[in-house]
Order: C-alpha cells, then structure tokens, then sequence
C-alpha cells in the first residue's frame, strides 16, 4: 500500500501551477509579441496619426510643402502656380480648394470638394497641382 504525504502532494500541485502559470505568461508574451511584430506598420501608423494625417503638395511632380493636417483648427496655405496663386485651406482635419481660386478656369480642383483620407487627392491639371493625403 502506498503512503502520500499530504504535504508533499501540495508542495507538487503548488510548483505544477506555478509551472502552469509561467508557461502560459509566456506563451502569451510571445504570442502577442509576433502580433505586435506583424502589425508595427500600423502601430506606427495610429501613433503617427494622433497629431493629424500627413499631407503633400506637389507641382510638376516635384514636392513644394508637406506637413500635418490640423485637427483643432483652420489653416490656409498660400502657393504660386503657373497661373497664379492656389489657395488651399486645412479646416479641422479635411483640405479643400475654395470656390474662389482664380487659378483654373472650370475649377474642377474646387469642385472636387475636401479631402480626409489617407489616399485622397486634388488635382488642378493647368497647374500640375497635386494635393495628396499620404
């Protein structure tokens, strides 16, 4: 017949949780480690964000100014073009082209409306004016 301590059994069963627990800290360290590690772009992405997308403005594909797009207020930008001065307005986390530029006869830039998204754009082909939200 066999005799267990009692004592013992505990001192076993403790160390096998502890064991347990350890393990399973660590398997979900690394676990959520590769998927941090998978996704860093867009970690990085939603940290860069908190100040406001970032935007770029070209002319005859060359980059004239780039910056962030204000969220808590309105800012104009004014920029010389081939057929003047493009006027192009940062309002509370969208860019636009108001009606009144006087730089391209059908205003299609104007018309296009705002832009908030990365991957938008305005484009005023007179000018080769490019206005993107990266």
């Amino acid at each position: 017949m066999k005799h267990l301590n009692n004592s013992s059994d505990k001192e076993v069963t403790k160390i096998n949780r502890r064991r347990f627990l350890i393990g399973s800290l660590a398997t979900g360290a690394l676990a959520l480690g590769g998927i941090l590690l998978g996704k860093k772009d867009l970690l990085a992405e939603s940290v860069e964000n908190l100040g406001g997308l970032r935007w770029q403005i070209t002319i005859d594909g060359k980059v004239v100014k780039e910056g962030l797009v204000p969220l808590t207020s309105k800012e104009e930008l004014l920029l010389p073009v081939p057929n003047g001065t493009a006027r192009i307005v940062m309002d509370h986390g969208r860019i636009y082209m108001p009606e009144d530029n006087n730089i391209c006869p059908k205003k299609i830039c104007s018309l296009m409306g705002s832009i908030t998204k990365s991957g938008e754009s305005i484009t005023c082909l007179p000018n080769k004016l490019v206005i993107r939200i990266l």
